[in-house]
C-alpha cells in the first residue's frame, strides 16, 4: 500500500545483519501493517560501519514505494513499531518525548530481567505485545511496566513448497530420514546427543547454523523425528512448531517459551537435558506405533492450526484499529 495523505504511517525500525527467528516475526508484523486499509509501514535501517545488505533483507521487507526511509518522520498521528532495542533509535533521534503511541513487541522473557538493558526500557510508556503468555506473565510480575500488555501467540505460515514436501514424505514414508536436532541454540548438548546417536547407529542431521528458511523447512518436513534444542529462556520456540506444521514427530525440551504450545505426549514429546534421557526419547520416538503416531501427529497438525499467521494478523489488527483509545 502506497502512503497516502490519510493514512497512518507505522514507524519501523531494524539492525539487520543475518536472519534470526526475531527478525521474521518482526517482518510479519509489518506485513500485517500493510495488509490493513489505513495503515503504511515505513521502515528505517541501521547498519553497521562497512556493513552490507543481507539479501534477506529486501524479502523480509520489500522495498516497496515509499517503504523504506533513511530516518523517521513521523507526524502526529503516526505510531512507532518497537522490538528488542529499537529504543535505542528512538531516544538517539529525540524521539522519546513525542507524544505518538508506541507498540512495543517484546519477544523474549530478558525484558524482565533487571540486569538488561531491554528491562531498562520497561519505564518507558508503551503498547506492550508479548509473543506468549509467558513473556506476559514474566513482564507483569516485575510491577515496572507502564503500558498496557497484551498477548498474542506467534503465528506462522507453512510455505506451499514445504507442504509439498511434507505431501510427498507422507506418500512415500522411505523418503524421510531418520533424525534431525536442531542444536544451533545448544550446541554442546547437541554434538553430545549426536555422539549418543552414533554409537546407537541412528541417522540423523546435525544442524549448529542457521540454514535459509526455506531449506531449513525442508529438511523439517523429511525428518521423521525433529529434536528441539532450545534455550532455558525462550520468548516462543519457534522451529518446535514448525517441526509439527512440516509433518516430524517433535522431541524437545521444555523451556519458558514452548510450555503453552508443547505438551507432552499430546503434540510432542518433552525430554529431560541429559542427553542420555534424550537419546532414549528420541529412539523411543522412531519407534513409536504407527497408530499412536498418527495420533501425535493429529494433535500437532491442530496446534498448528491454532497458531495460523493469520489469527496473529486478526489479533493486531484489532489492537492496531483501536491504538489511540487503548493508548
Amino acid at each position: 500500500m502506497a502512503a497516502t495523505e490519510d493514512a497512518t504511517t507505522v514507524w519501523f525500525h531494524r539492525n539487520f545483519l543475518r536472519l534470526t527467528g526475531g527478525h521474521l516475526k518482526h517482518a510479519h508484523y509489518f506485513d500485517h501493517v500493510r495488509r490493513l486499509p489505513g495503515y503504511v509501514p515505513r521502515i528505517s535501517f541501521t547498519a553497521e560501519p562497512g556493513a552490507s545488505h543481507h539479501p534477506d533483507q529486501r524479502r523480509l521487507w520489500p522495498p516497496r514505494k515509499g517503504a523504506y526511509a533513511e530516518r523517521w518522520r513521523p507526524s502526529r498521528p503516526d505510531i512507532f513499531f518497537l522490538a528488542g532495542l529499537d529504543w535505542r533509535y528512538l531516544i538517539d533521534n529525540g524521539l522519546d518525548a513525542s507524544p505518538n503511541p508506541r507498540i512495543n513487541l517484546i519477544q523474549h522473557v530478558r525484558h524482565a530481567h533487571e540486569d538488561t538493558e531491554l528491562h531498562s526500557y520497561l519505564k518507558q510508556r508503551a503498547v506492550r505485545i508479548c509473543v506468549s503468555e509467558e513473556v506476559a506473565q514474566a513482564l507483569l510480575a516485575t510491577g515496572e511496566v507502564n503500558g498496557p500488555v497484551f498477548t498474542i501467540a506467534n503465528g506462522m505460515r507453512t510455505p506451499p513448497a514445504i507442504a509439498l514436501h511434507r505431501f510427498a514424505a507422507d506418500l512415500l514414508p522411505r523418503r524421510r530420514r531418520s533424525v534431525i536436532v536442531v542444536g544451533y541454540k545448544r550446541p554442546e548438548l547437541a554434538n553430545a546427543l549426536s555422539e549418543r546417536l552414533t554409537d546407537a547407529k541412528v541417522p540423523h542431521q546435525l544442524l549448529l547454523d542457521f540454514l535459509p528458511r526455506e531449506q531449513f523447512l525442508a529438511a523439517l518436513a523429511g525428518a521423521e523425528v525433529t529434536v528441539c534444542l532450545p534455550n532455558a529462556e525462550e520468548g516462543f520456540y519457534l522451529p518446535a512448531l514448525e517441526a509439527m506444521a512440516c509433518g516430524s514427530v517433535v522431541v524437545t525440551l521444555d523451556c519458558i517459551g514452548n510450555r503453552s504450545f508443547c505438551h507432552n505426549l499430546e503434540n510432542c514429546l518433552v525430554a529431560p537435558e541429559d542427553p542420555d534421557t534424550l537419546t532414549a526419547a528420541t529412539i523411543h520416538a522412531l519407534a513409536l506405533y504407527p497408530k499412536a503416531r498418527k495420533a501425535l501427529r493429529r494433535r500437532a497438525d491442530e496446534t498448528v492450526h491454532q497458531h495460523s499467521l493469520a489469527k496473529e494478523r486478526q489479533r493486531f489488527h484489532e489492537i492496531l484499529g483501536n491504538i489511540h483509545s487503548i493508548w
